[in-house]
């Protein structure tokens, strides 16, 4: 949970990559938390090329979680899409597969070859603890086996430059970080971003070469009025949004259970939790969250929300 920090002297992690990104001067600081993140899983360095457009107009206000979309490189010249999302509730992993479609969707046209893309990295800052997570940082990828052997799809290609890559490796890869959970222990350069994340503080000793301009880049002190106002208003829109789309969902799950207990009928589970949905609709439709947003976390049609509100 993101909570202004009266008491700290930088500002929260996820506010602080959009901030970076305003300048290429900052890019290095960005990069090199992306790199450190990959590194876990035996990816080398990588360098921003290009900021896709992110929180674009073709998305309305209460459906904007993305913090950044980026083109970035690695040393042998291959091109990645990552997209960094802050999320709140618990359908975070459905949220992460249908905002990396719409990515690469929105950001290769109907002409553009689409062999282009080597991957999609998925990164989702969790502000909260969830099912049995343990662990601060989880990764996954989808892996092809044939179903007789399980032995894993085998398939190569070349691009134009001349360079081999497993065909399979193209597909999404999701990074999952739930910062509550980290255990402040040091022992690689993730786990000090890590504690930056947590605590919105940097360690005397910490090794990474990016710390130093952090702590200078990141500091509230060095802010003009300007900017910390619109940190502390980021700081306050995204905690009501957060508590609004959490208690619609509680609520409506509530809400929804309890009336298909009550029908005491196989069938009336299935209708409660048919009507819980429609309860978390009406709820964050009375307070007047994004009707994309809410066909989002609730599954419903444009058509079905319609209705909705016509009953409303």
């Amino acid at each position: 949970m993101v909570i202004p920090m009266s008491n700290k002297t930088l500002i929260a992690f996820d506010y602080a990559i959009k901030y970076l990104l305003k300048d290429k001067g900052d890019y290095d600081i960005v990069e090199g938390f992306i790199s450190a993140l990959l590194a876990s899983e035996g990816y080398g360095p990588v360098k921003i090329t290009a900021l896709l457009e992110s929180e674009s107009n073709k998305e309305t206000k209460g459906l904007k979680k993305s913090i950044a979309d980026l083109i970035v490189q690695d040393e042998k010249g291959q091109n990645y899409i990552v997209e960094i999302e802050r999320q709140y509730t618990n359908s975070f992993i459905h949220k992460a597969c249908f905002n990396t479609s719409r990515l690469i969707v929105d950001s290769i046209s109907a002409s553009e070859d689409y062999s282009t893309i080597k991957k999609v990295f998925h990164i989702s800052l969790l502000y909260f603890n969830w099912g049995n997570m343990t662990k601060p940082l989880y990764h996954g990828k989808t892996i092809i086996k044939e179903i007789d052997t399980q032995h894993p799809l085998e398939l190569h290609i070349g691009d134009q430059g001349g360079r081999i890559y497993d065909l399979v490796s193209i597909l999404p890869e999701f990074f999952f970080i739930s910062v509550p959970l980290f255990d402040d222990v040091i022992k690689q350069e993730i786990d000090e971003w890590l504690y930056l994340m947590k605590y919105s503080e940097i360690k005397k000793d910490f090794k990474s070469p990016y710390m130093k301009k952090v702590a200078e880049r990141l500091s509230i002190l060095k802010m003009d009025a300007k900017e910390k106002d619109a940190y502390y208003t980021y700081l306050k829109e995204t905690m009501s949004q957060r508590d609004a789309m959490v208690a619609a969902e509680e609520k409506g799950k509530a809400e929804g259970k309890a009336e298909g207990k009550a029908e005491g009928k196989a069938e009336g589970v299935e209708e409660g939790l048919e009507k819980g949905i429609k309860l978390t609709a009406t709820n964050m439709l009375k307070q007047k969250l994004a009707d994309s947003l809410i066909m989002q976390v609730t599954g419903l049609s444009k058509d079905e929300l319609d209705k909705l509100k016509n009953k409303i």
